[in-house]
């Protein structure tokens, strides 16, 4: 059966992998704290992507499958703005979502980004 602690406990593992897998990569990469209702998504890589800030927020999708891509950029986006006003920043920020491929490792999960973000 399936929880919202063990729901929990699967993003927080992916959050964890996520920037373990950026430092083993050589990138500056930290988990973010939550904070309610100004949350400033899951983890934040720097210099990445030619952006100076990239907030990251990661998905694990349950059993069911279900991806709700434009939601869960809406939520990058937003979260972006919350982590960029934060720290005085007004450019150079990108939020992108990071989708876990059920089954499967780390590499394989999928980076969604808008493209009018990069252009």
């Amino acid at each position: 059966m399936v929880t919202r602690a063990s729901h929990k406990a699967r993003g927080a593992t992916f959050e964890t992998d996520t920037k373990d897998l950026f430092r083993s990569k050589g990138y500056e990469s930290e988990r973010l704290a939550r904070t309610g209702a100004k949350d400033e998504g899951d983890v934040i890589v720097r210099r990445w992507l030619g952006f100076e800030h990239v907030v990251v927020e990661c998905k694990a999708p349950g059993k069911d499958g279900s991806i709700d891509l434009s939601g869960w950029l809406r939520e990058a986006s937003v979260e972006r703005g919350h982590y960029a006003d934060a720290r005085g920043l007004h450019s150079d920020t990108l939020g992108v979502a990071l989708i876990k491929a059920r089954g499967k490792g780390i590499e394989d999960a999928y980076l969604v980004i808008r493209l009018g973000d990069v252009l």
